[in-house]
């Protein structure tokens, strides 16, 4: 079971998810707008909120190979919930502020060039962009067995296509002193929209 939330746990630095008040499971999400952003971010006690983008694009290896892959959109300035730094195995995070880079989990390498090393470089094409790996990471199993991969917010959306909102949740880092629990029923009261703690989604 733990499969199903495993980006949610893969997630240490945020520790308050914020989404549409009707959402249930990361798998199934109605996209907020920037003004809920916006909203989250004028809440009393919130230290930060940045964007996070889910989304599920198909990446086509050179040699005709495909998959539906799991696209973490991380926040462009911060890159909150990118894979810690134990967790990479080729690469930095920060090499995500490349054009056009992704990072990529170690089982979603292997299946995309099976019996391959792995290496740094290595292109794929997202919804008619040519990517490049410039990072390799260890990520908890998902449910369904889709590779994952993580990019900027501003690039994800291309990589995933076009909808009017793009916005999947909003991560919440609370001020020194501000409890979780608390921020969580100030953020849906001031904004109307679901707040929990990452533990609690889980």
């Amino acid at each position: 079971m733990k499969r199903t939330t495993s980006q949610i746990l893969d997630v240490t630095d945020a520790d308050i998810w914020v989404m549409d008040k009707k959402t249930l499971y990361i798998d199934e999400v109605k996209s907020l707008t920037d003004n809920d952003l916006y909203r989250v971010r004028g809440v009393p006690g919130v230290l930060w909120a940045v964007r996070l983008f889910k989304g599920q694009p198909r990446a086509k290896a050179l040699d005709g190979t495909f998959r539906v892959v799991i696209m973490m959109g991380l926040d462009d300035a911060s890159l909150v919930g990118a894979p810690s730094r134990d967790k990479m195995l080729l690469g930095a995070v920060d090499d995500l502020r490349q054009p056009d880079a992704v990072l990529i989990d170690r089982a979603g390498y292997h299946f995309l060039f099976p019996a391959q090393p792995l290496e740094l470089g290595r292109t794929l094409e997202l919804n008619d962009h040519l990517v490049r790996i410039v990072g390799v990471a260890e990520a908890s199993a998902p449910f369904a067995t889709f590779p994952i991969m993580f990019a900027r917010y501003s690039q994800a959306i291309k990589f995933v296509g076009s909808e009017r909102n793009q916005l999947s949740f909003v991560l919440v880092k609370p001020q020194p002193g501000i409890s979780v629990q608390a921020l969580c029923a100030r953020i849906e009261a001031h904004t109307g929209l679901r707040a929990v703690s990452g533990v609690n989604f889980a």
